[in-house]
């Protein structure tokens, strides 16, 4: 990123334009509730798995309804699409916290900058007055 002379504060010192940290948190914060629904809607597709004792004994009775159907026996299938959604589930939480923790970095680090900015005017202003402080 080079200097933008049309944006409201750049920082020269640290080559970093704050307009652009501020949008990329935004931008991730944005990221963050795509994923948050993405894992709400997982959360939802879970497949319930047939009791062993009672599904086993009476398959058609006790088998809950599922996608894979209450009569089909697909135990195996059923509990490895489960266990897989369940590893999606757990990576889509993670992928959800750290892209806001992500947005917020980045927004603390734009509010930072701007204070460090704001103290080395102030430092300038000083001495170009003949202050020292």
């Amino acid at each position: 990123m080079g200097w933008n002379p049309d944006s409201e504060v750049n920082m020269v010192s640290f080559e970093t334009d704050l307009d652009d940290l501020r949008l990329s948190s935004k931008e991730l914060q944005k990221a963050a509730d795509i994923v948050s629904t993405a894992h709400t809607g997982v959360t939802g597709q879970d497949v319930p798995a047939p009791d062993p004792v009672t599904g086993g004994l009476l398959p058609g009775l006790f088998a809950p309804d599922t996608a894979f159907g209450k009569s089909l026996g697909m135990r195996g299938v059923s509990a490895a699409y489960e266990e897989h959604r369940q590893a999606v589930e757990k990576m889509l939480a993670r992928l959800h916290g750290s892209t806001q923790d992500a947005s917020r970095a980045l927004a603390k680090v734009a509010e930072l900058y701007e204070s460090v900015d704001e103290d080395n005017k102030q430092r300038m202003n000083r001495a170009a007055y003949g202050e020292q402080g």
